[in-house]
């Protein structure tokens, strides 16, 4: 791809920035930064005010097919989401918009796009995705909760876990097991439910400081229609692959990683030790320089994730993975060298020996979710090596001991 933006592209990005900047002064004084804001209590006002603000603008349906609603290309999602990121803005669904909004158009047919988009596209329906499990995260084919075909209908028993924002979503999208005794990954459907659907139960995961992003949700003989699936029965691994294709390639982490990377810049600068700004100290400086150029390197694969989707092309999954992969090394590494550079005050949040309002705290304590949410760094990592760099997969007990019977009998 060619990296220099055109002119339009140019004056795209820049009205989305401007947007988002005017936006960002309404910002209440009492707003509660960093990952977990999307979900606080506390936020819901403002947040309100900009999804609506989002969906007048048309901004929650970049990309998408005109006849859907749809404005502007991919890179303006691109640029939408460096915008938002930059100004810490909250008000996109993640999980609708991000997430299963593209996978919809690129996997669904015209009478679950026709039902799910409009709402998903309008900021009127919140979602959450139904994925892991107490005993499958990052193996995730390896799910127990069923979904068994009964007439007209799926009757869901089982559990899940870590859900984000279930206990604000409207619907829920997620893989259930619809054939019990099928092979793996081909035993998985791709189901949407109503989250107030009778016999669905919801417990919070709360943060050691309160705060409340997670969730657990049980089944308990759920009944949903069977034509709110996506894809082909036993064929949903297939449609979860898409979609993380789109949850991986998210512009909107780096961009919020350069706005921090700013806020440190900024407290170097202001900060003397000994006499000088530590902005001047050799060490501080080339550490900045160095997380800098990988933020920037970041980006870059962003927009070329985003350049393989403007060309009707699904993003090779391990180019996705890398993206996951390097951003979420970059957040926790950010968040360490602001503590360190903070030193004891990089500690405290809540107190008037805080300093940035205490952001780097808070970071420093959530930045290990984006080496786990989204998948693993662990298993991002093995489909980089898999499909990426065609490195053989390890074989398992019982294939090398098939494997040494064979050359045994052989002898």
């Amino acid at each position: 791809m060619d990296f220099k933006l055109s002119e339009e592209e140019e004056k795209r990005r820049k009205e989305f920035f401007d947007g988002c900047k005017e936006l960002s002064k309404e910002k209440p004084k009492d707003f509660i930064e960093g990952i977990e804001a999307e979900y606080e209590k506390a936020n819901q006002a403002y947040i309100t005010r900009c999804r609506k603000e989002f969906a007048k603008r048309g901004w929650l349906r970049l990309g998408w097919p005109p006849e859907y609603g749809g404005v502007g290309s991919h890179m303006d999602r691109v640029f939408f989401g460096e915008a938002r990121g930059y100004y810490s803005l909250p008000g996109v669904d993640i999980f609708g918009i991000e997430m299963l909004g593209p996978t919809l158009i690129a996997m669904g047919n015209k009478e679950v796009k026709d039902r799910y988009l409009p709402g998903i596209g309008n900021g009127d329906t919140l979602w959450c995705e139904l994925y892991s499990e107490p005993n499958a995260g990052s193996d995730l084919a390896a799910i127990t909760a069923t979904a068994i075909r009964k007439g007209d209908e799926y009757v869901i028993n089982g559990q899940k876990t870590w859900t984000t924002n279930a206990h604000n979503a409207d619907w829920g999208f997620g893989l259930f097991r619809t054939d019990p005794q099928g092979r793996k990954r081909r035993n998985i459907s791709f189901l949407l439910m109503d989250m107030k659907t009778p016999g669905i139960s919801i417990n919070p995961l709360e943060y050691l400081n309160r705060m409340h992003m997670y969730n657990e949700v049980f089944f308990d003989d759920v009944h949903i229609p069977a034509d709110q699936i996506v894809g082909e029965e036993n064929q949903g691994w297939a449609v979860s692959q898409a979609l993380v294709n789109f949850e991986r390639s998210n512009v909107l982490a780096v961009s919020a990683v350069g706005r921090l990377l700013e806020t440190l810049v900024e407290y170097c600068n202001e900060t003397k030790v000994g006499g000088r700004p530590l902005a001047q100290d050799p060490f501080i400086r080339n550490k900045v320089a160095e997380m800098a150029t990988e933020i920037e390197a970041s980006r870059t694969l962003a927009y070329y994730i985003a350049d393989q989707q403007n060309r009707n092309q699904l993003a090779a999954l391990f180019e996705s993975s890398a993206a996951k992969v390097f951003i979420g090394d970059i957040y926790e590494r950010l968040g360490a060298l602001g503590s360190d550079i903070l030193g004891s005050y990089g500690q405290v949040s809540a107190s008037r020996w805080a300093r940035q309002k205490g952001i780097w705290e808070s970071m420093y304590q959530a930045a290990f979710v984006l080496t786990i949410s989204m998948g693993t760094n662990e298993i991002q990592k093995n489909i980089i090596a898999w499909y990426g760099l065609n490195m053989p997969r390890p074989l398992s007990p019982v294939s090398i001991e098939k494997a040494l019977a064979t050359a045994q009998a052989a002898k």
